[in-house]
């Protein structure tokens, strides 16, 4: 039995997804960060409704100047003319790169704009073309072929985040980049990592869901990066403060400068970092992780650069998905040879367990099992390391009451069967495929406990720290290794291992019917 597995499977049992954290609105804060303006347009004729308090900063004029106004009086004609033509043939609401001109009092200046078309309205984030000769088109093209050669060059998914950390981090200047795996129960852990020699190490390191709360990570669907230039910033408010046409705070949900919350401002100052970045790794519409970018000064990437790092990002998202399906295939591969063997056993022997506990390939080989039993007609057959039979007994009533819809698998017995406490280390991982679930007949396949420890950032019990009113909260303040020990867990089962389970299960059952009928 093979006990290597990538600690990212390890089942914790917690659950660390904070509902109070997930249930925060973020994207209607309605206020944005200082280091660009949003305009929020009117559809019909692009007046403007509402502007951020800074654009005297950026515009050299006050937002009374601008509101009401057509956005044609402060543009270019030609490049109004192209804004419209955009707007016109976008067939779905989707993000317009755009460069813009904006004039007044005689002076223009050229932003990075991004218009963000809405059912009711359309915001407009201008930000100032601040571009480097480094950043130029040549450049960042050979930066983005070269990491691409280099993950393609990678033979497995570990190697290909490694390989991502340390070249993002040569190529965008920050001075820590991890990539940032879910669990399946929205824990993260670091699986690559390249960081400056004076920084903390969070290789390996597991942390809870709460960092990442459920509306943050659907966030992530909208926005291609999420940047904090500083943390230490004043936010800047939208006037007026209610959106004229919906009569409710402006929803900012797809706006880079979209300010952030306090609480996760204080979490950037307990890592030590002054800036970050950080871009979703999105696979099969899932989100799979994160790339986070962490600087331990003040650090605003250009537009090219950012644009390029959100590049890389889809196509390491894709590089991942890729190997995950080269693997899976491979194993699924590994998986129909063993029970194309398997089926040649049954179909030349009386008697189908037999050949399923004790033939050449083996239901043991085929799941990779420690033990394995046929509960048929009130026998049992068993091989390998197995509980008793009484256990054995008592277990398969349990299923017959509890598990009998089909299939089933788990990798913590002990907590959905108490009674299999006292045997967890022969079994503290079961699959039992029914035969007659209504007889109590199934076949039963045993993993057994792995104890695992578990690395975690900082103790993940404290990962919340609420104040008397029960409203104010902080993020915990140490990231100090805190190991747990996960216990009565097995190896988890994998989708392949689930199917090949099932195609076995229907074989036996069409064997047993042709014998019968």
């Amino acid at each position: 039995m093979n006990n290597s597995i990538a600690a990212i499977n390890v089942t914790i049992e917690k659950n660390y997804d904070s509902e109070f954290c997930g249930s925060i609105p973020l994207h209607l804060v309605n206020l944005i960060q200082p280091h660009g303006v949003v305009l929020v347009l009117d559809t019909t004729d692009l007046r403007i409704l509402q502007v951020t308090e800074n654009v005297d900063t950026f515009l050299g004029t006050s937002p009374e100047n601008l509101l009401n106004q057509p956005l044609s009086a402060f543009v270019p004609e030609a490049e109004y003319l192209d804004m419209l033509s955009k707007l016109r043939h976008k067939s779905s609401q989707n993000r317009i790169p755009f460069t813009l001109s904006f004039g007044v009092q005689g002076q223009e200046v050229s932003f990075a704009a991004l218009i963000l078309p809405q059912p009711d309205y359309i915001l407009v984030e201008l930000e100032e073309n601040n571009a480097r000769p480094d950043d130029s088109f040549v450049r960042l093209y050979q930066h983005i072929k070269y990491i691409t050669s280099l993950m393609k060059q990678a033979g497995n998914t570990p190697e290909i985040a490694q390989r991502t950390a340390e070249e993002l981090k040569l190529f965008s200047g920050f001075d820590r980049v991890l990539v940032y795996q879910f669990d399946p129960k929205w824990n993260g852990i670091v699986v690559g990592q390249a960081k400056e020699e004076d920084m903390d190490d969070y290789m390996g390191l597991r942390f809870p869901a709460s960092d990442v709360p459920k509306q943050a990570r659907d966030l992530y669907f909208k926005n291609p990066y999420r940047l904090i230039p500083t943390r230490s910033y004043t936010p800047v408010r939208l006037t007026p403060v209610v959106n004229p046409v919906t009569q409710r705070f402006t929803d900012l949900t797809e706006s880079n400068l979209r300010s952030v919350a306090n609480v996760h401002l204080e979490y950037l100052a307990n890592l030590n970092i002054m800036a970050s970045m950080s871009l979703p790794i999105i696979i099969d519409n899932k989100l799979w992780g994160l790339i986070s970018c962490h600087h331990k000064t003040a650090k605003y990437p250009s537009y090219e650069m950012r644009s390029a790092m959100e590049l890389l990002s889809g196509i390491l998202s894709a590089q991942l998905e890729a190997k995950q399906r080269e693997e899976n295939m491979a194993l699924k591969v590994h998986l129909h040879s063993m029970h194309v063997k398997l089926m040649e056993q049954l179909y030349t022997t009386n008697f189908f367990a037999d050949e399923l506990l004790d033939g050449e390939s083996n239901i043991q080989s085929l799941l990779s099992l420690s033990g394995a039993a046929v509960v048929y007609e009130g026998n049992i057959w068993k091989r390998g390391i197995t509980p008793s039979d009484q256990e054995i007994k008592e277990l398969t009533s349990w299923l017959r009451r509890n598990k009998n819809t089909g299939l089933f698998a788990t990798a913590t017995l002990p907590v959905d069967y108490p009674h299999s406490k006292d045997y967890k280390e022969v079994a503290s991982g079961m699959i039992a495929l029914p035969i007659n679930a209504e007889h109590g007949d199934f076949m039963l396949g045993f993993r057994p406990e792995v104890n695992q420890t578990v690395n975690w950032g900082g103790n993940p019990d404290n990962a919340i720290q609420m104040e008397a009113d029960g409203k104010t909260y902080h993020p915990r303040n140490s990231f100090a290794i805190y190991k747990e020990t996960v216990k009565n867990t097995s190896l988890p089962w994998q989708h392949e291992e689930i199917e090949a389970a099932e195609t076995l299960r229907i074989a036996v059952l069409e064997k047993l019917i042709k014998e019968r009928y």
